[in-house]
């Protein structure tokens, strides 16, 4: 059996992108081709399908349901972008929680070769999910602009909401993957754990609509917090919450440490169990 000590310092969280950027990169873009291999409009599909659910969004809660964000008293298509601003966040780390039981079980390959880095695999789920998430951005501040509204200056600062998430969903993709390797039931879970968070964070309602005592506990919801800043700096023209960000960062952080640790310490027995 190999004894290949694998690195568990927290500066590895990040180190091991720049570490192994280039496998990263080629598995990205594979992963990338792949996801619309064959289909005749290729990538277009990553511009149409947020342009067709913001559509979608529009028409059924601005003109079928008729309602509003009174929070902030929008108007019936603004309430639409608030609602897809959120799913954007929402969209990002379901994909890398939903598809983290499966990094290391559907790539037994990757195991067997002593010198892969298998801790690679999280960053490029993230990076196929950033790549979406990015598509569903731009569409969203073009429809902003299309009611009229234009965006603040604050719109620069949105990537740092996005960054803030990373560690979460490094953690949830380390975390995920090692356990499915030994539970099976782990892809379950994460479906379900997937739709959970979706609800119970701030994405249909504003976190208004909750008593007291659950407007605090929807911020263990670790979506809760990007897409409540996201929004500051995307549809209201606010300046981050940039304590908020920085607490939200380290616990992140800690997770992510957390998860790299177990899944390094767990990975000298994948090939026994592949």
């Amino acid at each position: 059996m190999d004894r290949q000590k694998y690195r568990t310092d927290l500066p590895y969280v990040f180190d091991s992108l720049r570490q192994h950027r280039f496998v990263i990169g080629q598995l990205s873009k594979r992963a990338v081709k792949s996801r619309y291999r064959g289909t005749l409009l290729g990538v277009l599909w990553s511009l149409i399908t947020p342009m067709v659910m913001l559509t979608i969004y529009t028409f059924v809660f601005g003109m079928v349901f008729d309602v509003r964000w009174t929070e902030k008293g929008n108007s019936n298509p603004e309430f639409a972008a608030i609602i897809f601003s959120g799913m954007i966040v929402h969209s990002i780390f379901a994909e890398c929680l939903q598809l983290a039981p499966t990094l290391i079980t559907s790539n037994p390959q990757y195991v067997k070769k002593i010198v892969f880095p298998l801790e690679a695999l999280p960053w490029v789920t993230l990076s196929t999910a950033f790549f979406q998430g990015l598509f569903s951005a731009t569409i969203l501040i073009a429809y902003l602009l299309f009611l009229g509204g234009g965006v603040s200056p604050y719109i620069l600062l949105v990537p740092i909401p996005f960054l803030a998430l990373v560690p979460f969903c490094l953690g949830v993709g380390w975390l995920a993957s090692s356990a499915a390797v030994y539970v099976k039931d782990i892809g379950q879970v994460t479906g379900l754990a997937s739709t959970i968070l979706f609800f119970l964070a701030p994405i249909l309602y504003p976190k208004t609509a909750l008593p007291d005592v659950f407007q605090y506990l929807i911020y263990l919801n670790p979506i809760t917090v990007v897409i409540e800043e996201s929004r500051k700096v995307l549809l209201w023209g606010e300046m981050l919450n940039w304590t908020a960000l920085g607490i939200y960062f380290v616990f992140g952080l800690a997770f992510a440490w957390v998860s790299l640790v177990w899944f390094q310490k767990t990975r000298r027995g994948f090939a026994d169990v592949l």
